[in-house]
C-alpha cells in the first residue's frame, strides 16, 4: 500500500467511526528538507500518528502543533526553519498545513436502547460527533454503535459533557427514570448547551419536581427540553428517533448560525 493510499484509507476509516483527527500536509519547501510537498501524516488523540513528514525534532514540533489544532478544532498553516526551529542541519524551510477533521458539535446520548440506536444511526452521516453512554456492556457495543464513541461509565459520560459545554448537546434516554434523574441532577450542576429528556409530559412533571426539590434552581430545570423532539412522528423507536434527531440537528444549525 502506498503512503498516500494508507493515509487517506485511514482518514476515511476514522471519519466513518466518528473519530476526530488532524491531517498534516507539507505544502511548500525550500532548500534541503527531509520530505517534499505532498508528504502527509495523521495525528489522533490518544493514539499517536500515522505516516511521517520528516521525523526528528521537526516532526515533534509538527505533532505538538497538530495537538493544539485538535484541541481548538482549527485548521491553519505554519512555517518551520529546520535549523533555527528544529535544530536540524538540513537548513531548509517547510510550510505545513494542518486540517482538523471532525465536528465542532458533540451529541451525547445517555442510554443505549432502541431509540438511542436509531438516533445514532440517523446521526451517522450528520456533521456531529456522537457519544453513547451506558453501563450495560451488552447493549453499548461496537456492533450496534459502529459510528459512535462509546462510554461504559455514567460519571465519565457526565464529565465528557463538561469538556466543551458550548458545543455539546445531551439527550437523556436511559432505561430507568431514577437513572435519568441522577444524570440530570449531575448535568444541571454545570449544564451543556442543550439538554433533552425523552418521555411524556407526566414524566416531565415528575422528574422536574424531583430536581427542584433536590435543590436545583427551577429556571435551570426548565431549560431541559422534554418531551424532546419536533413533534409526534409515531411511537415506533425508528419514528421517535426521527423527531429527536431533527431537533438535535436544528439546534446544531442554530448554534452554527450564531443563535
Amino acid at each position: 500500500m502506498s503512503h498516500h493510499h494508507e493515509i487517506w484509507s485511514r482518514a476515511l476509516d476514522l471519519s466513518r467511526r466518528g473519530v476526530s483527527f488532524v491531517v498534516i500536509t507539507v505544502i511548500r519547501t525550500k532548500g534541503s528538507t527531509p520530505r517534499d510537498p505532498g508528504a502527509a501524516m495523521i495525528w489522533r488523540p490518544g493514539e499517536g500518528f500515522i505516516g511521517t513528514v520528516g521525523g526528528g525534532q521537526f516532526e515533534q514540533l509538527v505533532l505538538d502543533a497538530a495537538e493544539t489544532h485538535h484541541e481548538n478544532r482549527t485548521s491553519g498553516t505554519e512555517a518551520y526553519t529546520l535549523g533555527a526551529d528544529a535544530d536540524q542541519c538540513c537548513g531548509g524551510t517547510m510550510e505545513v498545513f494542518f486540517e482538523y477533521v471532525g465536528s465542532r458539535h458533540t451529541v451525547v446520548l445517555f442510554g443505549a436502547g432502541h431509540v438511542a440506536f436509531e438516533v445514532a444511526r440517523l446521526l451517522g452521516s450528520a456533521p456531529v460527533r456522537t457519544v453513547i453512554v451506558d453501563d450495560r456492556a451488552e447493549w453499548n457495543t461496537e456492533e450496534r454503535f459502529a459510528c459512535a464513541h462509546r462510554v461504559l461509565d455514567w460519571s465519565e459520560g457526565v464529565g465528557a459533557c463538561r469538556e466543551r459545554k458550548a458545543e455539546t448537546l445531551v439527550c437523556v434516554m436511559t432505561c430507568s427514570h431514577d437513572t435519568d434523574f441522577d444524570l440530570l441532577r449531575e448535568l444541571l450542576q454545570d449544564p451543556p448547551a442543550f439538554v433533552g429528556l425523552i418521555g411524556s409530559r407526566s414524566k416531565r412533571a415528575c422528574l422536574f419536581g424531583r430536581l427542584v426539590a433536590s435543590g436545583i434552581d427551577e429556571n435551570v430545570v426548565r431549560r431541559v427540553h422534554c418531551p424532546i423532539g419536533v413533534g409526534d412522528t409515531g411511537k415506533e423507536p425508528s419514528l421517535v428517533a426521527v423527531s429527536i434527531a431533527a431537533q438535535i440537528l436544528m439546534e446544531v444549525r442554530r448554534a452554527d448560525a450564531g443563535g
